[in-house]
């Protein structure tokens, strides 16, 4: 038989938040104490749908009362932390008591959701809210090897290299517009055991120096014809050290195999010293017992 779960459950709140920077877990925090509470998503590590919504929003001062900035991350992608997978900017006195927050990567699709970072861009009153999240995950047959129906989840580094060649030997930077073909020299993880995934989140992580603006595309081959299913704009997206990029995806969050990345430098500099570019992918897989 298939398996579904959905989880509608409130999963962080926050009463008179006014630190610069908050990252906490699951939890309450109210008047610097912090109340830790079971990730109602906790059991898996990919959820096919899931909305987070933030309820009662209030920002104490009235027209002074600052602004906020709130993003849900996530550390269960092996190897890195913070990944960003929703947000909503610009929380302030004047804002809806409710906020649906925006998916990062324009998919239905989330990662087990670890950590609210809560941003204060704008002093003022402070912050109280509540997150509450709607997920669905659906498991195929949780039968036996060959029966039924089965799924794969992909996760890991499909490009890391600290030069223009990601030859993971140079110290040079990373600077140089190129195209990086999957499964060649300096990609560590390909998708190709799948033609087409259901789901599929990607992110770019940048090293601890960088100048300069970069774009990446991620590109698939679809009727013999070069086509992007996840990219990061035109506008050097990722222009800063450290940072931890959601990289959009063009078709709802499904992607074919990718067959290479894209890597522009859009404005002039030194380059960044290294980066990484992450996937975590789902995909069911139908009968195995019959050959078709």
């Amino acid at each position: 038989m298939g398996f579904e779960r959905t989880v509608d459950q409130r999963i962080w709140g926050v009463t008179t938040q006014n630190a610069t920077n908050n990252r906490m877990t699951t939890g309450d925090s109210s008047g610097g104490t912090f109340t830790p509470r079971v990730n109602p998503l906790g059991a898996s590590l990919f959820w096919d749908s899931a909305m987070y919504v933030l309820q009662n929003v209030a920002v104490a001062g009235a027209a002074t009362g600052g602004s906020y900035s709130i993003t849900i991350q996530t550390d269960a992608v092996a190897g890195f932390t913070g990944l960003p997978i929703a947000s909503v900017t610009g929380v302030g006195p004047n804002s809806a008591t409710t906020l649906i927050m925006d998916n990062l990567h324009q998919s239905p699709s989330s990662p087990l959701p670890t950590h609210m970072l809560i941003t204060q861009t704008a002093a003022g009153g402070g912050l109280t809210m509540t997150c509450d999240v709607v997920a669905r995950q659906y498991r195929g047959t949780l039968g036996t090897a060959g029966q039924g129906t089965s799924e794969r989840v992909l996760q890991g580094v499909m490009i890391r290299g600290n030069s223009s060649t990601v030859d993971f030997s140079g110290d040079e930077g990373f600077n140089a517009s190129a195209t990086f073909t999957i499964g060649t020299s300096g990609s560590t993880l390909g998708m190709n055991r799948m033609r087409f995934w259901d789901h599929a989140l990607y992110w770019a992580v940048a090293g601890n120096s960088q100048d300069g603006g970069f774009d990446i595309d991620i590109v698939s081959s679809v009727g013999g014809n070069t086509v992007t299913i996840a990219t990061t704009g035109a506008g050097s997206a990722l222009n800063a050290a450290d940072e931890k990029l959601a990289i959009a995806n063009q078709f709802f969050g499904q992607s074919p195999n990718p067959t290479a990345i894209i890597w522009t430098e859009n404005t002039g500099g030194d380059g960044i010293s290294d980066v990484s570019i992450v996937m975590l992918a789902k995909s069911g897989r139908g009968g195995l017992a019959t050959k078709r």
